[in-house]
């Protein structure tokens, strides 16, 4: 199974959200859901950076 365990680069926040109900979770294997906070360009219709709910900071993908 695929461990979606990740922190934050700059405070350190632990970034592994709450967990995905088993019948609902996809086939990549994830089990939890991410608290990262994806920054979205519009124009390059894409997520271009990540944003800790913690500290703010960021940090590209």
């Amino acid at each position: 199974m695929k461990d979606n365990k990740e922190n934050c680069p700059f405070c350190n926040a632990d970034l592994q959200g709450e967990p995905i109900p088993v019948e609902q979770q996809d086939s990549n294997g994830a089990t939890h859901f991410s608290r990262k906070i994806g920054i979205y360009d519009f124009e390059k219709d894409r997520t271009i950076k990540w944003q800790c709910p913690d500290c703010k900071g960021e940090w590209n993908r």
